[in-house]
């Protein structure tokens, strides 16, 4: 039986609305890897393009954040990223499609192969050295995939113990981050980030520096340089000394704070971490711990000096949370801090993008757009395949 003429004409159109919403998804779905060597000539140029155009405008504007914030796209632009790491500057963005649109290629990479065979997370990589390098060395490397990995098994498990056999199961393990929240891949470039980002200096060149580092690298010299940076001189043979040295300095880390707070799991009431959270956060951390002590082989790691990575000020995550329209929670920090012994460091970049953030930004309002977008965009993607089942039925009958 042939269907009405009005039914068809529906029908159709949601074939056509269907099928907007699938491509939808797969324009955002991220970008295909180049290979290694091809991703370092396009940061290189990239680099180049960002001296020229800092040259013309004054001088003042730093090439490294530039050239760094550019690849920044999707979750590396969100507004915590924007306040730590800086915004993106569409005028630098205009100025690079004209001298170099190929470049293009580096916003929305992500698993590349290194030349000793191993992959990494490559954008994971670029955005989490920008942050390195502008002073919030935790949020988004290492201690932003262990609060990913907490998040993903909440109220699975009652103590620490629980949650380190549950996350086992997932944590470092081959992915392309299609099955885990804190895979092998993310795992190297959160390393990686800390010590490529501790080396940026005036006068490097992005592309020179990570040609050089993954040249020879090892596994061991990988985490040797990563734990000396983030923990100074320490014995890792001493298996609950360290888990808690790693777990310590998660939590007391500001830019964590402030990540951990607009994520629902740090409490404004005393400014501290959500009981409910603490112990998977501190499974994820001991995971994180036993791999570097397994790396190192147990080895008492030394530092010229006792190197602690900078992280943001006191002052600069009370500013964050007010520009955030959270003034209670920045009281609340603010009262907290204010005796607390915490490592400081720069303020400059929240303060330069503050006002570009403020105006009424509700983080809530922002996360909740999220969740009925991807909500919208899975519903679309079933309708749209329930449709084409319909209608292939529907073919059938009236060939037959």
């Amino acid at each position: 039986m042939m269907p009405e003429v009005g039914e068809t004409k529906t029908a159709k159109q949601l074939w056509a609305l269907m099928c907007g919403l699938a491509l939808v998804c797969v324009l955002a779905l991220p970008a295909h890897a180049a290979d290694y060597e091809t991703l370092l000539g396009y940061i290189d140029r990239l680099q180049t393009v960002a001296e020229e155009y800092a040259a013309q405008n004054g001088g003042e504007m730093d090439p490294i954040h530039l050239a760094l914030s550019y690849t920044r796209v999707g979750e590396y632009n969100t507004a915590i990223w924007q306040l730590t790491a800086g915004t993106r500057d569409p005028e630098f963005e205009q100025y690079v499609a004209q001298q170099a649109p190929e470049v293009l290629d580096l916003q929305g990479v992500r698993s590349v192969t290194l030349p000793g065979g191993q992959n990494i997370d490559f954008g994971h990589l670029l955005a989490a050295t920008e942050l390195v390098y502008t002073g919030v060395p935790i949020t988004g490397s290492w201690g932003g995939d262990c609060m990913q990995l907490a998040q993903s098994c909440l109220g699975q498990a009652s103590d620490a113990a629980g949650y380190r056999d549950l996350m086992a199961a997932t944590f470092n393990i081959p992915d392309d981050g299609t099955l885990s929240s804190f895979g092998d891949e993310d795992l190297r470039a959160d390393m990686d980030a800390v010590v490529l980002g501790s080396r940026i200096g005036e006068g490097t060149r992005l592309a020179d520096l990570m040609r050089d580092y993954y040249a020879y690298l090892t596994d061991y010299d990988r985490a040797y340089n990563f734990i000396g940076l983030s923990f100074g001189t320490t014995d890792t043979g001493r298996q609950s000394t360290f888990r808690q040295t790693v777990y310590d300095t998660l939590v007391s880390d500001t830019g964590m704070q402030l990540l951990l707070y607009i994520n629902g799991l740090w409490q404004q009431d005393g400014w501290q971490l959500d009981p409910a959270a603490q112990p998977a956060l501190q499974a994820a951390s001991e995971l994180l711990a036993d791999y570097l002590i397994g790396a190192v082989n147990g080895e008492t790691v030394y530092t010229a000096e006792e190197v602690r990575m900078l992280t943001l000020a006191p002052e600069a995550l009370i500013d964050a949370l007010n520009t955030l329209g959270e003034s209670d929670a920045a009281q609340a920090a603010q009262g907290a801090l204010t005796s607390a012994d915490t490592t400081t460091g720069s303020t400059s970049r929240v303060d330069s993008v503050a006002e570009a953030l403020r105006g009424g930004f509700d983080i809530r309002f922002f996360r909740a757009l999220l969740l009925v977008l991807a909500g919208a965009a899975i519903v679309g993607m079933a309708v749209f395949f329930i449709l084409f089942a319909v209608e292939q039925e529907r073919s059938a009958h009236r060939h037959y």
